[in-house]
């Protein structure tokens, strides 16, 4: 499919660029011809005006012919400085003088020439000048023209491929992350969906039991049910801030105290898994923006160290004021990111480890969530890393 669409956009894109290239390049050769052959009528008359002997000085004249015939259309005088067969000479002249136009080409032994004739008392002037040398002048033109046009094309080409695939490839990424998510998504909701159905059946199996002698299969049923709706909320969430739904009107907040009475609220369960908690936070720091949502922003990075937290580790967190900046850290000791993957780790249905994510009961969603907050707030969030020993995270907000 994106093989197609590639050679589309590029079939496209060099259709539009030759046919700006060949109305460019015939536009510049149709007036340098309109303005050659302009320039050469205007030549014809003023000698014809006032005729002067050709002269090897000039290129135009010495390559002229000037004709001077009587009132019976006998020829008078002939001057030119080049070589021409008397026959040809009167062919030429006769076939001038048939001729209704005034002005006019004509071929001599050839090549083509232009031609003026002025009636006047004492017969007929005629004016030939040679064409050869604004021919040449074209056709040297045309092939600069071919020349460029085909070089530059090419370049384009080259160009347009390399830019074509620049541009699918985060396009196809993105689909293929959404078809392995989809994948995901429709296996973690089979799962629950295959525990509610086996479980539903041995409660209508059992009818005549009391709802309390069934609460075993009832509470699996409602814990799977809770885990599908996990699911959903997180996938609405990620569609509400793709259409900037997700936000709220920005407010000033004491950013501060919102950090405390999250950290409240964590304490417990940091508590039963044996992590020392730590925090350092700087009193009185404001910030204007979308209070729920930075809220949102601060438990899913505490709720993601928790889960990630060696055995009797720790989990330090940060909020300082530097300047302009306001900085917030969340980190944690674990095993830690590789490198390849701290990059990765915000982008949407990213999981580095699968397995250990199912564990955690995590669907690869919580950091781009996070990520589309924080951008959202007009901040920047990014991940540091040392492998088996810790992993930070890093928020920064215009103060």
């Amino acid at each position: 499919m994106f093989d197609k669409l590639k050679k589309k956009f590029i079939l496209i894109n060099m259709s539009l660029l030759t046919i700006v290239f060949i109305l460019i390049f015939g536009t510049i050769y149709i007036s340098t011809a309109i303005s050659i052959e302009k320039d050469l009528e205007h030549e014809l008359m003023n000698t014809a005006s006032n005729p002067r002997k050709p002269t090897p000085n000039s290129p135009r004249m010495s390559s002229s012919i000037i004709i001077e015939l009587d009132s019976d259309n006998n020829i008078a005088t002939v001057n030119t400085y080049m070589e021409i067969d008397e026959a040809v000479l009167e062919d030429t002249i006769y076939t001038i003088i048939k001729n209704e136009n005034k002005l006019d080409r004509v071929k001599i032994d050839g090549s083509s020439y232009g031609y003026f004739k002025e009636y006047s008392n004492k017969g007929l002037t005629i004016v030939l000048m040679s064409r050869e040398q604004q021919i040449e002048v074209l056709n040297n033109l045309l092939k600069v023209f071919i020349s460029i046009g085909s070089i530059s094309l090419i370049l384009l080409l080259l160009i347009s491929i390399y830019l074509t695939n620049k541009t699918i490839k985060p396009i196809k990424e993105t689909f293929e992350k959404q078809k392995q998510f989809i994948a995901n998504a429709s296996h973690e909701l089979k799962t629950p969906l295959t525990i509610i159905r086996t479980n539903t059946s041995l409660v209508l199996s059992n009818k005549n039991l009391s709802v309390e002698s069934q609460s075993k299969w009832l509470n699996y049923i409602n814990n799977q049910i809770e885990r599908m709706s996990e699911l959903l909320d997180e996938m609405l969430s990620l569609a509400k801030l793709d259409t900037n739904m997700g936000l709220n009107e920005f407010v000033v907040f004491d950013l501060s105290k919102l950090l405390n009475s999250i950290l409240l609220t964590f304490e417990a369960v940091i508590f039963e898994n044996r992590i020392q908690l730590e925090s350092n936070i700087q009193e009185g720091i404001s910030i204007k923006g979308d209070k729920e949502s930075i809220k949102k922003v601060v438990i899913i990075l505490l709720d993601n160290a928790i889960k990630y937290t060696n055995k009797s580790g720790k989990i330090d967190v940060e909020l300082k004021q530097d300047k302009n900046k306001i900085r917030l850290k969340v980190k944690n000791t674990g095993e830690g990111i590789k490198k390849e993957d701290i990059n990765k780790i915000f982008e949407r249905f990213y999981r580095v480890d699968s397995s250990r994510a199912r564990e955690t009961g995590g669907y690869g969603l919580g950091l781009s969530i996070a990520k589309s907050i924080v951008e959202g707030n007009n901040g920047k969030i990014h991940a540091e890393s040392d492998i088996g020993k810790d992993t930070t995270f890093i928020i920064e907000f215009n103060s």
